[in-house]
């Protein structure tokens, strides 16, 4: 018997799996690479692909690209790509794929918060893949130097949910750009801003001191002196300080005070800086007023100093200051992008403070266009007992601010900026317009015709508040108690470009404070003449105890005089004529006589007019008068850079790109 047979065995099955195999998330515009591998197919023919959903596919015999859908999606939308054995059409594998919008930061209004009182927000967010990355961005830009702003003081922005939390520290308004980086990489970014609402209660006000003192200068003398000063805002307690030394202070009243100078601070020639001191709670310095120590003049000359003209390329705005505190005057210029910080050797010289120039940045909600700085004012915005600077960005709704150190460096606020509501900031002042202790702004901008105080809170950071009476393009603005209520009112000079926008034309504009930031527009105001109102100063030019106006007309080539009548209005405007387009005006005693005089920068051809007061609110060009100087001058500032007690003048000259310095001989 023979015992036999044949055994077959069935061939392994094929399988189809892909990798990736979890399923994917994207952007739009993202791809995802498959690869399929086919187990025990001997034929090698691979798979066949189809997609489901949106996108297109690319493929091979074992390579396949899906490609998401170029159209914009405004939703998530699910995609399913299949790979199926050619020699099996029953065996396939599939990968689900979820393609999301790019990462988007919507625009939004986040929650006001108050100090002391815990805030959490999460920002908004729309589209991209999970996790996402948060930050505030503070890097370079394109169009500047880079965005500045941070979320307010106390809080902080969770890296991981995007949530904005913490318990605020100071008031104000802080702008910050979010970024939101999604798993892929895309991310989408937006500029916001959180309000903070103060809790503290007010404290004195940041005094404010007029010209003249009284007297404005004295030959040098074993005798001492009493110096009477005027103002808004004295407190009992409040002090004359004379170059940062309290004087034996009288307190007449809440716009009057007196003290005696020691002989000893007359007895050789020099220039002291004057202020008024308020006590804490809030208090603080007053903006400064020179006095000076020498004998009358009875000519008065300029000649440029050592290093003058200064060269600083795009000069455009300056303002006088001492920020390292050794005792002499220093200058801030603005130029393009950067603020030039130039101290005083006190022999009329200057050299570049550590640091300088410093970068401007750009505000978050406007970056687009370059930072390009314009007018600039000193003050304390935060407290410290330190001057900083806050320096318009004429094309970026801003004003950048930059807080003192006290040895000529600066540091950017946390906030950075106050915003201005106007690209085209033509003019601002620092004062405490709503008396709380903090310094306030005061922002006049040109093509609108807006003008504005934002209030600040001791830190930097500011609140936008009450609107100014405007009329036509706005040049120049100052600030005074014009009706003696105790309260800061302001003046803006406007152009005649306004008209035909239905803006008003040439003329004052005043607005009255009613001591919280906001304003009522006084009575006859706006006050129409002139042909292209440019900059104002404030002052009493003769005498009566009321503050007068001093406003340059670039078109008809006069400053006008107004006379205050001591309740918000004003005399007749009396011509004086001065050079050809007078663009800045500064206010001082020039000749030492007494009697506030006026130095005026004449854009259109070149020189400085100086017109000595008479101390009856009428003024005489001086003998030598106009004095040259550089191209276009178009800002200009007063006071004794060489200490020998005559008010000195740094013009800042346009077309050239320097800064004169002009000491008198």
């Amino acid at each position: 018997m023979i015992i036999g047979g044949c055994s077959s065995s069935s061939p392994p099955p094929i399988s189809v799996t892909l990798t990736p195999s979890s399923p994917q998330a994207i952007d739009q515009t993202q791809t995802v690479s498959i690869t399929a591998t086919v187990a025990n197919d001997t034929s090698s023919r691979g798979v066949t692909w189809s997609l489901s959903g949106p996108g297109s596919l690319n493929s091979s015999t074992l390579q396949a690209t899906y490609n998401s859908p170029t159209a914009i999606i405004t939703s998530a939308q699910q995609a399913t790509v299949t790979a199926t054995s050619v020699a099996d059409p029953t065996k396939s594998a599939s990968l689900q794929i979820t393609v999301n919008p790019y990462p988007q930061i919507p625009f939004q209004t986040l929650p006001n918060g108050t100090v002391g009182t815990s805030y959490s927000q999460s920002i908004a967010l729309t589209g991209g893949t999970s996790p996402f990355q948060w930050i505030v961005y503070n890097g370079p830009i394109v169009t500047g130097n880079s965005v500045g702003g941070s979320v307010p003081n106390g809080l902080t922005l969770n890296g991981s949910t995007g949530t904005v939390s913490g318990t605020p520290t100071g008031g104000g308004t802080w702008y910050f750009e979010a970024i939101a980086t999604d798993a892929t990489g895309a991310f989408g970014f937006n500029a916001l801003s959180i309000q903070i609402n103060p809790t503290a209660p007010p404290g004195n006000p940041v005094p404010f001191l007029n010209q003249p003192l009284v007297p404005t200068a004295v030959s040098p003398s074993s005798n001492g002196l009493t110096l009477n000063v005027t103002g808004t805002g004295f407190v009992s307690g409040a002090t004359i300080d004379f170059n940062g030394a309290a004087l034996a202070t009288t307190f007449v009243d809440g716009e009057h005070l007196n003290a005696i100078v020691p002989a000893a601070d007359v007895a050789t020639a020099g220039t002291a800086a004057v202020t008024v001191v308020n006590p804490a709670p809030g208090g603080g310095s007053s903006n400064v007023v020179y006095f000076q120590v020498e004998a009358p003049e009875t000519t008065v000359s300029f000649a440029n100093a050592a290093n003058s003209p200064l060269s600083i390329i795009e000069a455009v705005a300056v303002v006088v200051a001492d920020f390292n505190e050794d005792g002499k005057p220093d200058l801030a210029v603005a130029a393009n992008d950067h603020v030039y910080v130039m101290l005083g050797n006190g022999d009329g010289t200057f050299a570049a403070a550590s640091g300088s120039p410093i970068p401007v940045p750009s505000p978050p909600y406007d970056d687009r266009g370059s930072p390009y700085t314009g007018p600039i004012v000193a003050g304390d915005f935060n407290n410290n007992g330190h001057l900083g600077l806050a320096v318009a960005l004429i094309q970026n709704e801003a004003a950048a601010i930059l807080l003192g150190n006290g040895d000529g460096t600066f540091t950017p606020s946390s906030a950075a900026f106050a915003a201005t509501a106007d690209p085209t900031t033509s003019a601002l002042a620092a004062a405490d317009f709503n008396a709380d202790g903090n310094l306030d702004l005061g922002i006049a901008n040109q093509i609108y015709s807006s003008a504005l105080v934002t209030l600040g809170y001791g830190v930097g950071a500011f609140n936008g508040a009450g609107n100014l009476n405007t009329t036509g393009f706005l040049n120049g603005i100052a600030v005074g108690d014009f009706n003696g209520d105790g309260k800061l009112d302001a003046i803006v000079a406007g152009g005649n470009g306004g008209v035909s926008e239905g803006l008003g034309g040439s003329g004052l504009a005043v607005s009255l404070g009613n001591g919280n930031g906001t304003f009522t527009a006084a009575n006859g105001s706006p006050i129409p003449f002139g042909q292209n109102l440019d900059a104002i100063v404030v002052a009493d030019f003769n005498g009566d105890g009321k503050l007068d106006v001093a406003v340059t007309d670039s078109g008809a080539n006069v400053v006008y005089i107004l006379l205050g009548n001591g309740d918000g209005t004003f005399g007749t405007p009396t011509p004086i004529t001065v050079g050809n387009g007078p663009d800045a005006i500064v206010a001082g005693d020039f000749n030492n006589d007494g009697k506030l005089d006026l130095a005026i920068a004449n854009g259109g051809d070149n020189t400085v007019t100086l017109l000595l007061g008479n101390g009856n609110g009428t003024f005489t060009q001086a003998a030598g008068s106009p004095y040259p100087v550089g191209k276009l001058p178009f800002q200009i500032v007063a006071a004794d850079f060489n200490g020998d007690g005559k008010l000195d003048l740094a013009v800042v000259n346009l077309t050239d790109g320097t800064v004169s310095i002009l000491l008198q001989q």
